[in-house]
């Protein structure tokens, strides 16, 4: 395989000079040209109203965060047997607990007796058993009801191999994936596509070393709009991303539900060339249906989740990833790139969330009826078709 290129994310100080030039450049450019076929899906229009329905919100949560595998944590947030992650998000709360023979198990964080929160906060349980603060139920690392006080006065039929309900739960590329439903196929099989494009990255051996979270006044959809095309980059990252992001020649993927982009980067890609594979050549930027992001680079990555909390309220968290050394750069040398390359994506992600924030004033503006995509942001098109067809009013809950 060809030798991994170290990416330099910072720009030097002489790389910014030609910026105005550059953006000028890119504003002068027919947007887009007809030899280009870079972009698979045609202009669509959306009503504005997805964005603010209270109903459709609900069914977003009931049809398709109940129905997908997301990533819950790095696979390092639990290093040892009797690890466990408190995992409170999308309206649950999910224990997940690394088991003494190291697999996992996950199960919902609610006493099987009156619903009681059983476990308050992640650590680790060397005893093996949690103890619901409420009546003693105690139940192990994987959900099994071990002791049940007055066991004599309860239904015995009941309390035959009573567990908490399990959830399902994969470990896969550093991660910690779980999902609700029993319906939804394996995860190799729901990522399809993306399965392979992020196993060639080997982020088993990468390290968590960063972590970033946000609170964002917007709907959720208007969040995954905003990390799912590139033409907004030279105007709300002129300064952090306009010179460096080749964003006009972004190539477009739909691999439904799923989607992702090649994107080169000026100074890297013409420098490593073409003729290798995109994922040492450019920063490949992937969508896991609904809410998760793979921005990949040939040595480190950021991934982050798009997590509803409200309808006109989102959590933003970020994990930063970083494989092995390059050849020929120091342990040294590469934690300074690495801490430089995190300081530039959260500054990157603040920018987001100034224009982000300002959704929630004029979300349900009378001048916004209609939203238009055009070729560019297919993505979004495709992202929207997939979600009308699963939350379509009609079809059972």
């Amino acid at each position: 395989m060809q030798s991994r290129k170290v990416l330099q994310m910072i720009p030097e100080a002489d790389a910014l000079d030609d910026e105005k030039a550059h953006l000028a450049a890119e504003a002068a450019r027919d947007f887009p040209t007809d030899a280009e076929g870079q972009y698979p899906l045609p202009p669509s229009t959306l009503s504005a109203q997805v964005y603010a329905d209270p109903a459709g919100f609900e069914r977003e949560m009931q049809r398709i965060f109940y129905r997908s595998w997301f990533p819950a944590c790095p696979s390092a947030d639990l290093p040892s047997p009797r690890d466990y992650v408190v995992w409170d998000k999308l309206r649950q709360s999910i224990v997940i607990a690394r088991q003494d023979d190291g697999s996992l198990a996950a199960w919902h964080n609610a006493c099987r007796h009156r619903g009681a929160r059983v476990v308050r906060e992640s650590g680790s349980c060397k005893a093996g058993r949690f103890a619901c603060p409420w009546h003693g139920f105690q139940y192990d690392l994987s959900g099994l009801v071990r002791f049940t006080p007055l066991r004599g006065s309860f239904d015995a039929a009941r309390l035959q191999g009573l567990r908490a309900l399990p959830v399902r739960v994969r470990e896969w590329s550093g991660f910690v994936w779980i999902c609700f439903s029993d319906d939804v196929p394996e995860l190799d099989r729901y990522l399809g596509t993306l399965w392979d494009e992020l196993s060639f990255y080997g982020l088993e051996r990468f390290k968590v070393l960063y972590r970033f979270q946000l609170k964002l006044t917007a709907n959720w959809k208007v969040v995954v709009d905003a990390f799912n095309e590139t033409w907004h980059v030279p105007f709300t990252h002129a300064s952090t991303l306009g010179h460096m992001v080749q964003w006009r020649d972004a190539r477009l993927k739909i691999d439904s539900p799923h989607s992702w982009m090649t994107i080169p980067v000026k100074g890297f890609t013409d420098r490593v060339g073409l003729q290798v594979d995109h994922r040492l050549s450019h920063i490949c930027h992937y969508l896991a249906f609904p809410n998760t992001f793979f921005s990949c680079f040939p040595t480190h990555l950021q991934t982050w989740n798009i997590w509803p909390t409200s309808l006109c309220e989102t959590e933003f968290t970020a994990w930063g990833m970083v494989g092995p050394a390059p050849a020929g750069v120091t342990e040294e040398q590469w934690q300074k790139q690495n801490d430089r390359d995190w300081k530039h994506f959260c500054a990157v992600s603040t920018e987001d969330a100034r224009v982000l924030n300002e959704w929630g004033s004029v979300s349900r503006s009378l001048g916004a009826g209609t939203y238009m995509f055009n070729t560019a942001e297919g993505r979004l098109t495709a992202f929207h078709e997939e979600i009308a067809r699963r939350t379509r009013t009609g079809e059972q809950d």
